[in-house]
């Protein structure tokens, strides 16, 4: 089965997130696994953070690496899906993200600042540690 985001040989996520060409081969679009693609998620989504443009231009600036391994890795795509559907998809729970309160004072927050208030260093991600990012209570 093909991702019903590939349309006419275009794929239509890119439209919307097009800095995407430069971190995935897009192999998942022709196959089966195309629901466990991170931007197939987004994508379908009703509601997307109004500061998760922001937010993920950081990673793509800051951590191309990070980037890049979570659509290599199944264990780092799980977590960044794990983080979008309790926070940067949810419209009650996207606010108690501690880079959303950032934002809204306009201010950056680091790289490193988990939307549970955790602090991760992005390269643990890469060296393959387990992080456990808390959904909102």
């Amino acid at each position: 089965m093909v991702c019903p985001l590939f349309v006419d040989f275009t794929r239509m996520c890119l439209k919307k997130f097009p800095v995407l060409v430069k971190f995935t081969t897009l192999q998942t679009c022709d196959s089966d696994q195309y629901a466990d693609c991170p931007v197939y998620l987004l994508c379908n989504s009703n509601f997307n953070c109004k500061y998760l443009p922001s937010c993920s231009k950081q990673y793509h600036e800051k951590s191309p690496e990070l980037v890049q391994d979570i659509f290599d890795k199944k264990d780092a795509s799980e977590a960044l899906k794990n983080i979008w559907t309790n926070y940067c998809l949810s419209p009650e729970n996207s606010k108690t993200c501690a880079k959303y309160q950032l934002y809204s004072k306009r201010e950056i927050p680091p790289l490193e600042l988990q939307p549970d208030g955790s602090i991760t260093n992005p390269s643990d991600f890469l060296n393959k540690r387990k992080h456990i990012i808390h959904p909102p209570k």
